[in-house]
């Protein structure tokens, strides 16, 4: 038997994990709470008080090679250390005799039926697992720390189905110690299957890879009941056809990837839609660099299997997260969103200067940017960029198509961000994914466009449940820390089935706690809530859509720019017409793009307080106009200024409220009586418009409703 380089892992020292704490809220304002007659703002961020043991590595090099066999046992020592270690391999039923062992790796193979296999002790190596179509294999975990340093862990190949189970009052252990794999055709996971896995059991399973994916197969990927945690460098949980977890205990931690990932979008032989990430049941956390989850079609997230806890920690948020991408010193970067330029730099002191051409522009993944290279020369504290069209040569400052000259490099920052309007402006930024303090806010959006508001964000998408077609949520509680958007659906591809992409987010039920450095809720189609409670802590625009349908639940938005934007720009793109809604935003409070006269926004029903603190910002914007027809609305603002767009409604303010100029001070109260009391969140002097009731007096420094920021007088 040959010997086998391998590295261990201590068994007395690997440790389960434990979850000591809830995702608490923390803010201002309240206690979070929001109910059907009262709302507490409480904008801020989402507190982790949880603890995650992670599993500890031994580096140190070890020779185990192959001694004995004692029936269903084998037995390896390790020349260095001198230690012997035992792994179990025994046919609970099916088709016995399948296991041999050669070297370090054990195999499983020959089975001609539905077989079950345990697994226990102590192995440094890897196993195999060689199916047929015809036959469902099950290893069943009974106790095993499984070591490699030199192949996969554990792959299936060749199987219908396989089920990875951990028995109950067990721990188990699969350890990828494998430097980054870079062959595309090589495995790159602690557990590998080209078939359907399942992963069930009472007991528990812990998944490391030190430089790879988690748990990965090329089909299926479901898990049941266990306690499941997988802490990798790149994705934790890989499904290329789908992920559906039913029930159990998971933590997922991907350094420096996605917590939940699929990769196909087509259709099955049977017409299965591939490409879904469904979370029917389970307490699952994710703490992820990039996406927490990333579906290469949808998300849905119900109860149909068990109750639903799910939350996600992405980038900086993440307690676990590493850089995504690592900037060469010498390097300096030009970020654009165009590649239909070309730049040079010129850099210069007293004694004269160098021209640098940048490199043509590359695309990084998912990213929205194209980036130049330019390599730095030593020595020079100051450079002019130039911008050249196709038809102009670079390198020279005679015939250019813009220029940004007197730059002082700056030692802390290895990108310029470029972007194009009346004039080119520039920010220096980070290449790699933000680690440090938030960026700064972008400015408002103008007609007609979503807009990122995170201008610091990295080059990889940091959103926290993420689909290329559409994310459907009806129950459960989801909790979501983002750098990017909290919850996110494009319709921007299509799909491998060959439909177009909806981009649509549906909230039918449940709980969501949102806290984002971009937007909290976006679609690239339709946002529609109809039930539930959406509570969005920290948002740049709180809810987003080409067109925004908010028909029942309870929602709260805390935003810096718009808290409700519609980006269409004809029809109707906002809907109000039933449930509970309080925006406090630092831009529009309900923002339409739609150009069509009196159709911009429809007021329909439900109770609504729109509060904007924007000084060039109301509370509610449309382009042409808003209808109303019924419901409650009180709309709070700067007097002057854009305060006259809140009031261009039809009918006329007159036959279908109120209005009023007040003085408020932080803290203080607000009554439109009969209908609401406000607690006023800054110092304003502040137009209030009510729709809903003509005769409602409208008065200030009134008596307060106690801790609640909004006290209804009026029945939902």
């Amino acid at each position: 038997m040959k010997k086998n380089q391998l590295w261990s892992i201590l068994p007395s020292l690997l440790l389960s994990a434990a979850l000591l704490g809830s995702c608490a809220q923390t803010g201002n304002g309240g206690n979070g709470t929001n109910n059907s007659d009262s709302t507490n703002n409480n904008g801020g961020a989402i507190t982790d008080d949880s603890t995650v043991t992670t599993v500890p590595i031994d580096t140190t090099a070890h020779n185990y090679a192959f001694v004995s066999q004692d029936g269903d046992s084998y037995t390896y020592r390790c020349d260095d250390c001198g230690e012997s270690a035992t792994v179990t391999v025994k046919c609970e039923s099916g088709t016995a005799g399948c296991a041999k062992v050669e070297g370090n790796t054990l195999t499983l193979s020959g089975m001609t039926e539905d077989s079950v296999y345990s697994l226990s002790g102590v192995f440094y190596g890897n196993i195999v697992v060689e199916g047929n179509e015809a036959c469902k294999i099950e290893l069943e975990l009974q106790g095993v720390t499984v070591n490699s340093a030199a192949e996969c862990p554990l792959t299936v190949s060749g199987a219908d189905e396989v089920t990875i189970s951990a028995k109950k009052g067990t721990d188990n252990y699969l350890c990828d110690l494998r430097e980054a794999v870079t062959d595309e055709d090589a495995i790159s996971a602690a557990v590998w299957t080209d078939c359907d896995l399942k992963l069930q059991g009472k007991g528990n399973l812990y998944v490391s890879s030190v430089a790879n994916n988690g748990i990965h197969t090329k089909d299926d990927l479901k898990v049941k009941n266990l306690f499941l945690q997988v802490e990798c460098e790149d994705n934790a949980l890989k499904g290329n056809d789908s992920v559906t977890i039913e029930s159990g205990t998971l933590i997922l931690i991907a350094r420096t990837g996605d917590g939940i990932k699929t990769t196909n979008s087509d259709l099955s032989s049977k017409g299965k839609q591939r490409g879904t990430v469904a979370i029917t049941g389970g307490d699952v956390r994710i703490y992820a660099a990039c996406d927490g989850i990333d579906a290469a079609y949808d998300v849905t997230v119900d109860e149909s299997s068990a109750t639903v806890n799910l939350t996600v920690f992405t980038d900086k948020y993440s307690k676990y997260s590493k850089e995504v991408n690592t900037a060469d010193e010498s390097i300096l970067y030009l970020r654009t969103t165009t590649s239909n330029y070309r730049y040079s730099l010129y850099f210069y002191d007293d004694k004269g200067g160098t021209w640098c051409n940048a490199e043509s522009a590359k695309s990084m993944g998912n990213s929205r940017y194209s980036y130049y290279t330019v390599t730095k020369p030593s020595g020079y504290e100051k450079c002019n960029l130039y911008v050249y069209t196709s038809d102009q040569t670079q390198g020279q400052k005679d015939s250019y198509y813009a220029a940004k000259e007197d730059i002082t490099l700056n030692d802390n920052y290895d990108t310029i961000a470029i972007s194009f309007g009346t004039t080119m402006k520039l920010t220096w930024t980070t290449y790699s994914t933000a680690q440090g303090g938030m960026g700064g806010q972008g400015g408002p959006g103008g007609m007609g466009g979503m807009n990122d508001g995170n201008t610091d964000k990295g080059d990889r998408s940091t959103k926290g449940l993420k689909a290329a077609n559409a994310i459907t949520i009806s129950a459960g509680t989801v909790t979501v820390e983002s750098y990017d958007d909290s919850i996110h659906a494009n319709n921007d591809t299509t799909p491998e089935n060959g439909a177009a992409a909806t981009g649509n987010v549906t909230v039918t039920g449940g709980t969501l706690t949102l806290s984002s450095c971009d937007d909290a809720i976006h679609a690239d189609g339709a946002v529609t809530i109809s039930g539930g409670t959406v509570n969005v802590l920290k948002s740049y625009e709180g809810i987003e859509g080409t067109t925004v349908t908010l028909a029942g639940g309870d929602i709260t938005v805390v935003s810096s720019d718009d808290g409700v934007n519609g980006t269409g720009t004809s029809g109707t793109s906002i809907v109000i017409s039933g449930g509970t809604l309080y925006v406090l935003a630092g831009g529009d409070g309900v923002d339409s793009n739609s150009r069509d006269s009196y159709g911009g926004i429809l007021f329909a029903g439900g109770r609504s307080v729109i509060i904007s603190t924007g000084r060039a910002d109301s509370s509610i914007d449309t382009e042409a106009g808003y209808t109303y027809e019924g419901g409650y609305v009180v709309a709070i603002g700067l007097a002057g200024g854009m305060s006259t767009e809140s009031t261009h409604c039809s009918p006329s303010l007159t036959s279908i409220g109120t209005s009023k100029s007040v003085t408020l001070t932080a803290g203080s109260y607000l009554t439109v009586s009969g209908v609401v009391t406000v607690k006023a969140p800054t110092a304003m002097n502040a137009l209030v418009i009510c729709l809903g009731k003509t005769n409602a007096s409208i008065l200030a420094g009134t008596t307060g409703g106690g801790d609640a920021d909004v006290v209804w007088s009026v029945a939902g």
